[in-house]
């Protein structure tokens, strides 16, 4: 189910109505593109209405024919996504935000819906697209896959 109403819309209403929207735990993709910080940032301005957690993941892409090729970057890699998720988790932590990071490896995809699965979310607020540079009016891989086998409402920011 796809989350159509607009996040500043949302935060234009009461209070009281907020409430009655309860998002204890919001899921938010996070790549470091420029989709996926304008998602955050509608993620905390939610969050700082509704007390909610919010738990960032980033999956590092991991294909097993890739093995060779990336296992000497591999630590290079998870430093580089911690740092960033790090600053994240701080500047939140000064909002009175509480964050959740996860990294898991693999298909972006796969991995995101397993976690799903696995940990019981309000909602996913996401990009619309990645970091991949293929423009046009629809739905990137990602965000198509979470559409389509999310049981609970999936915003896309774009």
């Amino acid at each position: 189910m796809i989350l159509t109403l607009g996040i500043m819309k949302m935060i234009n209403l009461s209070s009281s109505r907020i409430s009655h929207m309860i998002f204890e735990k919001i899921l938010v993709p996070y790549d470091n593109s420029v989709n996926s910080k304008r998602a955050l940032s509608k993620a905390l301005a939610l969050t700082s209405l509704t007390k909610s957690t919010i738990t960032l993941v980033h999956v590092i892409e991991y294909h097993s024919a890739m093995a060779k090729i990336i296992e000497p970057y591999k630590e290079t890699m998870i430093g580089h996504v911690k740092k960033f998720l790090k600053e994240i988790k701080k500047n939140a932590t000064h909002k009175n935000v509480k964050i959740e990071n996860e990294i898991l490896y693999g298909n972006p995809s796969e991995e995101i819906i397993n976690l799903m699965k696995t940990k019981k979310f309000d909602l996913i607020i996401m990009g619309k697209r990645g970091v991949t540079k293929i423009t046009g009016p629809t739905l990137g891989s990602v965000s198509n896959a979470l559409v389509q086998h999310s049981k609970i409402p999936v915003m896309i920011i774009t």
